[in-house]
């Protein structure tokens, strides 16, 4: 069984400013870190939406107010954005 290492955010934002800097590709830097292609989209898909305050773990929640999940709703419903598009406009993480 591999062992799961836990990246730090320094770590985190390395592999990012390497991925953005096309300094190794996709594949090459999940193979160089030992990181699934899953792991790596998801640092990627939170650095898109938040920059690299996306990048850093905590133990909060986020909270979001009934106006911003009701225009995240109404956008979706309209069928004008796509959903990574809606998550991005109002800032939503998921996991």
């Amino acid at each position: 069984m591999a062992f799961k290492h836990k990246y730090s955010y320094s770590e985190k934002e390395k592999i990012i400013i390497e991925y953005l800097n096309n300094t190794h590709g996709f594949r090459e830097l999940c193979r160089i870190y030992g990181m699934s292609q899953g792991e790596l989209k998801g640092w990627i898909r939170l650095y898109n939406a938040f920059g690299f305050e996306g990048l850093r773990t905590g133990s909060k929640a986020r909270h979001y107010s009934s106006e911003l999940k009701q225009a995240a709703v109404n956008d979706y419903l309209s069928g004008k954005l796509t959903a990574p598009e809606i998550l991005k406009k109002y800032k939503i993480s998921y996991k």
